[in-house]
C-alpha cells in the first residue's frame, strides 16, 4: 500500500516513478525477509526447481533481529520458486518450500 502513496506522491509531484526491478516477463521478484525475532538469523534460498549440483543457493544473508532485508530473486533463469531456509543463531530452523517471488512481498520469519 506504501508503495502506492509514494509512486502516487511522485506522479502528482511532476516525478517519474522508478519502475521495479523486473525480469522481461514483468514479473517482480524483489521479497522483504522480515526477522519478527529478538535473534538474529541467516537465510537463504535455491532455486526449487534446480537439481544436484545445480542446488547452489541464489540468495544468503543476514537478517538482525526484528529487522528485514530486502532481495531481489531474480537469478536469469525466470523462476520464481524457491526453497526459503532460516536458521537462529540459538537453534531453530525455518523453512518454506516453493516460496513464489513472483506473487509474494515478504516472508516473516518466526522461530
Amino acid at each position: 500500500m506504501m508503495r502506492y502513496i509514494l509512486i502516487l506522491a511522485a506522479v502528482l509531484a511532476g516525478c517519474t516513478p522508478v519502475p521495479s526491478p523486473s525480469l522481461p516477463d514483468g514479473k517482480n521478484r524483489v521479497v522483504d525477509i522480515v526477522n519478527a525475532s529478538d535473534t538474529p538469523l541467516h537465510f537463504s534460498a535455491i532455486n526449487a526447481e534446480r537439481r544436484g549440483l545445480n542446488r547452489q543457493p541464489t540468495a544468503t544473508g543476514e537478517v538482525a533481529k526484528n529487522y528485514y532485508l530486502t532481495l531481489n530473486f531474480d537469478d536469469g533463469s525466470g523462476a520464481c520458486l524457491f526453497d526459503f531456509s532460516a536458521e537462529f543463531t540459538n537453534g531453530p530452523r525455518v523453512e518454506a518450500k516453493r516460496f513464489n517471488t513472483c506473487t509474494e512481498v515478504s516472508w516473516v520469519v518466526q522461530p
